[in-house]
């Protein structure tokens, strides 16, 4: 794995954690759960497509929303 892959894994993590804060379903989520807003890929699937920034984008809406801002 790239370093660029393994950086860009870590801050998709980091951001996820305050979304869902058990490690085991954060990390089965990234690698297993598709998501439909980003074309039904994985998260692991949009960081490898380089487009981490729109993951934490949407990861960042979901906390805001929760938040109730």
């Amino acid at each position: 794995m790239s370093v660029r892959l393994l950086s860009d894994t870590a801050r998709v993590m980091a951001a996820a954690r305050h979304v869902e804060p058990n490690r085991a379903r954060r990390r089965a989520w990234y690698v297993e759960d598709p998501i439909a807003e980003l074309g039904f890929r994985t998260a692991e699937d949009v960081v490898e497509a380089g487009e981490t920034s729109r993951l934490i984008a949407m990861i960042d809406a979901i906390r805001a929303h929760e938040r109730g801002s």
